[in-house]
């Protein structure tokens, strides 16, 4: 069941198909078709299944698979998949020996069920329906699982016993509608999930073993506890459903449900378990108590869930916002690197880290030449676009990811250079000097008629007993000389700090 439900999903996970698209026609109705077999083979199922436990549905699988293919698609091809609906639930009691009349008419009642799901929950919700929000959730649980069920329930007793004599009517509605009642509320999120990228993620090779053992709890717990019908121990499969629900989210808990039910609606048809125990020598009865069971569980896990996947979609949310916000109260807005603030942690960073790696450390600091003069010749505006300039070549020469530039003030920009001595420092001090010269921006208070820079370098391995001050002391002081010896160049700062 798993590969064929993956199987027709697998037009939700990609682009859509262009209407206009000849070639798009073919693997369309290919995909109707796949649908159809799917479907009607497990309408014939569910009949089957009905036949081998005195009449009563015990858990009816299509509505609700086809309710979950319908929500992930474009309403302008619903109607397809409710005819092929329609059509794969009458053949599949043709095909079992009912007569067509009932047959129209018990397809008819199951495709109200899954329509009227399918319109209300995306009324409400928009489309695509997302079955895996606590609201939606709790919504499906209620308009799909109870109400729609309910309808159809009706509709198909009524219908049924217009030609076969099925006992009293309250009687085929109750057996009807808990079956519909776990197959919407089981298979409607299993074939979801199933559709959704992020369920393979946990059978991954580095998940799959931690998923499979999760999953094997609860199941060998409804083994052990269905294969003993002394006792009524059925409560002990409740605490391994919430593990989990709390290690595997939703799509684990979907997966567990429908595991945990097939596992004791097996036994209980086979006649063993602890339902064996009620005072009752029908099939009915006990199969009654046995969906009740499976609803009262995934009644109580899937909101849990859903809950707890919903919060952790807003700790992930909040933390990708935090990072954000700490993003821009470190960055400069005009130039787009790092602000001064941005600068301290990140040398403060580096510091500690050379510190512990005994490694050099390397700091440029960067004086526009004469902006004060630039900015009155050009205006602020001609000013801040000489910066945002400036702020763009001395990041794009910069050749280690591990560098960072930042604006230290005004029209003054800082680079730290990790792991570099001063003889890299000044490669890379050079290589920015004559690039941003290169850009020959016009400047003509300058005595070489364009932009220049003034760059001071120092660098150090650090030691314990120093500050990070003392490095940028260093460069601020060769910046000055710098600039003192005619700007448009690099000095170097004299070691004092230690280099062993």
């Amino acid at each position: 069941m798993d590969t064929t439900a993956t199987t027709s999903a697998t037009p939700a996970a990609r682009p859509p198909a262009n209407p206009g698209d000849p070639a798009s026609q073919p693997d369309s109705w290919f995909r109707l078709l796949v649908t159809f077999l799917v479907l009607l083979t497990f309408s014939w199922l569910g009949i089957a299944l009905s036949r081998q436990s005195e009449g009563v549905a015990t858990i009816w699988l299509t509505n609700g698979m086809l309710f979950a293919l319908i929500i992930t698609k474009p309403r302008s091809i619903w109607v397809r998949y409710f005819l092929i609906g329609f059509l794969a639930d009458t053949f599949a009691d043709v095909i079992y020996g009912d007569p067509l009349r009932l047959s129209v008419g018990v397809a008819v009642a199951n495709s109200v069920e899954v329509i009227t799901s399918s319109l209300i929950l995306t009324r409400i919700f928009g489309s695509p329906f997302n079955l895996s929000k606590r609201r939606p959730l709790l919504c499906f649980l209620g308009v799909a699982v109870v109400g729609a069920t309910a309808l159809a329930s009706a509709l198909g007793a009524s219908w049924t016993l217009l030609f076969v004599n099925a006992g009293p009517w309250l009687t085929l509605f109750r057996t009807w509608y808990l079956g519909d009642i776990l197959g919407m509320a089981i298979i409607a999120p299993l074939v979801f999930i199933l559709q959704r990228p992020g369920f393979f993620v946990m059978l991954q090779r580095q998940q799959l073993l931690k998923t499979l053992c999760l999953i094997a709890v609860p199941a060998i717990a409804t083994i052990l506890v269905f294969n003993h019908s002394a006792d009524p121990l059925i409560f002990f499969i409740f605490p391994p459903l919430l593990l989990v629900v709390f290690r595997l989210g939703f799509p684990g808990t979907v997966l567990s449900i429908f595991v945990v039910a097939a596992i004791s609606i097996g036994f209980t048809v086979e006649g063993r378990g602890p339902l064996m125990l009620i005072a009752s020598t029908t099939m009915l009865r006990r199969i009654v108590v046995e969906q009740i069971f499976v609803a009262v569980a995934l009644f109580t896990t899937f909101p849990v869930a859903a809950l707890l996947e919903e919060r952790k979609a807003l700790e992930i949310s909040l933390q990708k916002s935090e990072q954000r916000y700490r993003e821009l109260a470190n960055a400069d807005a005009l130039t787009g690197l790092a602000n001064r603030r941005g600068f301290d942690e990140q040398l403060e960073t580096e510091w500690q880290r050379a510190i512990r790696a005994h490694e050099s450390v390397a700091i440029l600091l960067i004086d526009v030449d004469l902006f004060k003069s630039y900015n009155d010749i050009y205006g602020h505006i001609g000013g801040d676009e000489c910066l945002r300039c400036i702020a763009n070549v001395i990041a794009g020469t910069l050749q280690r990811s591990a560098d960072r530039a930042s604006r230290f003030g005004g029209e003054e920009f800082a680079v730290i250079l990790p792991n570099a001595d001063l003889d890299r420092a000044l490669v890379v001090a050079e290589n920015i000097r004559h690039a941003i010269a290169a850009m020959n921006i016009p400047h003509s208070c300058s005595p070489h008629g364009r932009q220049t820079i003034s760059v001071g370098v120092a660098a150090a391995i650090p030691i314990h007993e120093e500050s990070v001050l003392s490095l940028l002391t260093q460069s601020d002081r060769a910046l000055y000389r710098a600039k003192d010896l005619g700007r448009n160049r690099v000095e170097a700062a004299t070691p004092t700090l230690a280099l062993n």
